[in-house]
């Protein structure tokens, strides 16, 4: 016997690369992807606050995500891509702009195919990650601020997307 599933047992994320990982949002705080042109910096920002953007009649501040999460800095490019989300930090709606290496697609997953995660695993014995210095102060704080920004993991044709949390990401204190 078949039985169907129901819709609402389904949940939809966008994903999109920052670093060498992959990352996931819930698909109902998309709003648009583009390809900014011009970026204004903001002087005493945090480093990870690239500045803001004239989207439609308003001002949205602009982050970089990569920096956020303390990982390697992104491929040189004249234009990253960027995706606004609609989201509510400490009680407040707002619009913002993250900067991304590069935009994925839309998955559909149950919640039984997530893995929840207190402690998330990195790779220590690749080649690669130790000609990156995975001792450094830098794997170190991008490992911290992952775990404190992901709690759930999702694998989908062997590619491990890292669910973020969007209520933990930002605070109206880091944006102002």
């Amino acid at each position: 016997m078949l039985t169907q599933t129901s819709p609402q047992a389904f949940k939809k994320i966008f994903t999109f690369s920052a670093g060498s990982e992959t990352f996931g949002l819930p698909l109902h705080l998309l709003h648009e992807v583009i390809y900014p042109e011009h970026i204004t910096r903001v002087p005493k920002a945090p480093a990870f606050m690239a500045g803001i953007l004239t989207y439609g009649s308003e001002t949205i501040p602009v982050l970089d995500i990569s920096k956020k999460l303390c990982l390697a800095a992104p491929s040189i490019r004249v234009h990253h891509p960027a995706i606004i989300i609609n989201t509510i930090i400490d009680d407040e709606t707002m619009q913002l702009a993250l900067l991304v290496e590069r935009f994925g697609k839309i998955v559909q997953y149950k919640n039984s195919e997530t893995i929840k995660r207190k402690n998330i695993p990195f790779s220590t014995c690749s080649a690669k990650s130790n000609q990156l210095g995975q001792n450094s102060a830098a794997y170190t704080q991008s490992r911290e601020a992952i775990r404190k920004f992901v709690s759930e993991e999702l694998y989908r044709a062997g590619v491990r997307i890292r669910l973020l949390n969007e209520s933990t990401l930002f605070s109206v204190a880091e944006l102002t």
